[in-house]
Parts: C-alpha cells; structure tokens; sequence
C-alpha cells in the first residue's frame, strides 16, 4: 500500500520478537508510521538476545507460517533456502518422529515446513522490516503504562522509559507483542476492566540445546529426528534438527523437574536414556559447536481476554501475551504470524467499515483470537494432561478423548494416509472437524477397536526406525 492510501498515522508495537516484527511489516501498510519498541540491543548479526532465552533453542515455522511469511516478505524463505542453507522440508517425508512409544510412518505428503536457528530467522525479518520507510525500531526501552483518554476507553498511547529518560509516545493504535512477560493483564486491572481469565497447565519443563557440525558420513537420511515420550511412563524427550550452515541443533528436555544437565556428560547421559535407535546414537561421531544451554518453562498458559465484559479501543495483544504454549511442539511462531495476518484482515474490513476510523477494531480483534488459538492449544494441553503431574483444569469426558487420541498417534505409525490427515490439522491446512470425516475417523475407530485385543508391538511399529517409502 503506497503513503497516500494510509488512513492512520502513528501504531506503536511492544516488544521486537518475531511477534512485533510481523505485526509492524502489517501496520506498515496501514498506517503512516510505525514504532517499535524493543527491551534490548539488537546485536550486529543473527545471534542470540538477552531478551529472547529460548532462541538458542530449535523453532520451526509450520506450513500455516510460512504461508503468511511468504505473504508478507515474497522470496525470503526460498533465498535463505537457495543462499543460507535453512531447510524447507516434508514433515511426513523428511522427518523420522517417534512419539507416544512408536515411529511414524514416512511418504510425500506435500506439506513444507521451514527448520532453522531462531536467531537467524529473526534476523532476516528484522533486515526487511527495518527496510520500510515508515517503520522506526527504538532499542533499550521499556512500556511503563498505557495513556489513556479521559474515560479510560482508549488507549492513546504509551509511556516508556529509555537511555533518554522517561517520555510519553501518543498513538492511535498500540499492540502488546512483548510475549510471555506482558504487563497487559495488569494494565487492565488498572485501568478498571479486571484481569482475563487465565487457562494454565503446569510441566515444570526445562530443555538443553546446543550446536553440532552435522557429522561428514551421515547419508542424510532424515532432516528430523524427534523423539517424544509415551505419556504417562515417559517425560523425556529429543531431538536432532538440521539447520542453516550444515549444522544440527541438539536438544534433549524433560517434564516435573526431571531436567537435562548443561555439563558435556550429563547432556550426553540424558540422550543415552532416550529409547534406542534414536538420537544418542547420531551424536557420537558429530562435533559439538557450543555448550549446552538451558531453558525453564514451568506452565503453558492462555489469557482469555475475549471474556473480558468490556476492552478499551485500541490497544490490541497478540502472540505469546495471549497464550504461550508448551514449546517442544513448536507452534509459537506460527501463531504469531496467523494472528498478524489477523490484524491486518481486520484493518481492511475496518477501513470497509468506516475509513479512518479504529473503533470496534479491538474488540473485533479479540474475538476473533481464538479461533486461530483454540486447535493448537486444545491438542497440546490434552497430550500434557494425560500426565497426572501436570497441573490444570481436567473437563469431564478428558480421559475418554485421550484414550481416543492416543490410538490416533498410534495409527500414524502404520497408516501413512492417517499421518498425512493428523499433519493437515496440525500444520493448519484443516481444522479439527477433519477428524470427524468418515475417511479418518472409520480408520481410526476400526484400530482403536483393535487396540482393546491386540498388544502395541503387534500392531504398531514401536521399535523400527522408519525409512522412506518408495
């Protein structure tokens, strides 16, 4: 959109993650100026912030990701696939996943999702949002309150403290992407509309990762490793990731405080325990780049703020300030972006509606959140909740639904045409009535009805690591 077709003149994004980065690229089309606040020091190149602990750790882009992000910056993902050496892989095809005690099976499915190291990724959507002529980056600042009108019914602004001081920016529209550290919820206890309901799962999680130098005489048979336990006997889990520069990123986790080491032995002892084949065994003739490092997440949590009664104009939250996931299925990013192009379909309509006019675009905005949310929490929190030590609210019928689940998982390992269906819906391409459609739920009814007479190794694949189909 060129200047003159801008109808708003000043937002103001809280936080230069990969959350704020997208939402500017969007408010960059709509309005005149765009500001971006952002706690830390950006450094020089794509390495790890101060501010962002878990990038040292793998992010994925899933497919519904990197959809918007080819959307929004055109060419960037195949450039850094064709110059960089990130990785653009089949799920089905590419990886080798062993989850809930058994190996999927493998084949083209036709869905593309992106590996890399977040530090990188973030860096080159930084370069190109900051190559916006409307777009201003401010570094070491700090959101101290939000400014409001007389009424408390719009916010219009913000006051922050930085190396100058502290100042106060006015702004027609402002928007929390500060991630799990957001204020917004007591701004708006503040502020007189109370606080949101909060939904929470306590995994007391914690995982170490480091750099490897993908090992010469691996034949590349996988781009993905991942091995996840079978809950409730299990809670540690793995991984191997090829990432850009021909290297791999290792992490190994665990849940309730049976955490990995940062120390070279413990890390390498808490792989060894991980089932075998699996990822031990690659790492003995890979050399490690980097020292393990580690990260604690000791709940997943969403903030309902579309329960709220009552929400002021113009102020919007998004990313991991509204629900910030259990990590190790790698959602984070990608909601981020669906709810960026969120925000930018409701500015459209709002300019449909009534041009030049923000008001009811929060409250539109809020609305609509969950229906971007509610499929990936749904299926994360469930898997999580089939741990008896995880803490959170446990709705009547749960136990029946992942007893159902389970056999679903299972069923991955020995239907591909399962697997690719159970993909399309965690990848976004479908939503979660796709599991009600006769040609998946009938599969699965048939095997869970198997499952009551038959033992797991006779009708799964539980210790085969799978190879591709031809």
């Amino acid at each position: 959109m060129n200047s003159s077709a801008r109808r708003y003149r000043h937002a103001v994004v809280i936080g230069g993650s990969m959350a704020g980065l997208v939402n500017a690229r969007v408010l960059a089309d709509h309005f005149e100026k765009v500001t971006v606040l952002d706690r830390d020091e950006r450094p020089e190149g794509p390495e790890p912030r101060k501010g962002v602990p878990q990038g040292r750790h793998l992010h994925v882009l899933l497919e519904a990701g990197k959809r918007v992000l080819d959307g929004l910056f055109p060419g960037l993902i195949r450039e850094l696939q064709r110059e960089e050496g990130i990785k653009v892989v089949d799920p089905c095809r590419d990886a080798v996943w062993q989850h809930f005690g058994v190996w999927k099976a493998r084949a083209d499915s036709g869905i593309e999702m992106v590996l890399c190291t977040r530090p990188f990724l973030e860096w080159n959507v930084f370069q190109r949002v900051k190559a916006l002529p409307n777009v201003e980056f401010r570094e070491r600042v700090t959101v101290e309150e939000l400014l409001t009108d007389a009424a408390r019914g719009c916010v219009t602004g913000v006051k922050v403290k930085g190396p100058g001081g502290e100042e106060t920016l006015e702004a027609d529209l402002v928007v929390d992407a500060s991630g799990r550290g957001t204020r917004a919820p007591r701004w708006l206890e503040e502020l007189g509309y109370g606080k949101p309901e909060e939904e929470k799962v306590g995994i007391d999680l914690a995982y170490a990762s480091r750099l490897y130098k993908r090992p010469k005489g691996f034949r590349d048979e996988w781009k993905l490793l991942v091995q996840y336990p079978r809950s409730p006997e299990g809670w540690r889990a793995g991984l191997i990731s090829s990432v850009e520069n021909d290297r791999w990123i290792v992490s190994v986790n665990g849940y309730f405080g049976d955490h990995p080491p940062a120390d070279e032995a413990g890390f390498l002892e808490f792989a060894r325990s991980l089932p075998r084949p699996g990822l031990y065994d690659y790492l003995q003739d890979a050399e490690p780049l980097t020292a393990p490092v580690t990260h604690k997440i000791p709940t997943s949590r969403w903030l309902h703020y579309e329960r709220l009664p009552r929400f002021p104009e113009r102020f919007i939250v998004t990313g991991d300030a509204v629900c910030a996931y259990n990590p190790i299925f790698g959602q984070g990013m990608t909601i981020a972006t669906l709810e960026a192009k969120l925000l930018g379909e409701c500015l459209s309509e709002q300019e449909r509606r009534a041009p030049g006019e923000l008001r009811g675009l929060a409250d539109r905005f809020r609305q609509r959140v969950p229906g971007i949310v509610f499929v990936p929490w749904f299926m994360t929190s469930t898997m999580d909740k089939h741990y008896p030590q995880a803490t959170g609210e446990r709705s009547p019928g749960l136990g029946a639904l992942q007893w159902f689940f389970c056999r679903l998982i299972e069923q991955t390992s020995v239907d591909a045409a399962a697997y690719h269906r159970f993909l399309r819906v965690l990848h976004m391409r479908d939503g979660m009535e796709a599991m009600l459609k006769p040609g998946m739920a009938l599969p699965l009814l048939a095997y869970a009805v198997k499952s009551l007479f038959v033992p797991l190794p006779q009708r799964a694949n539980v210790d085969r690591m799978p190879t591709l189909r031809a």
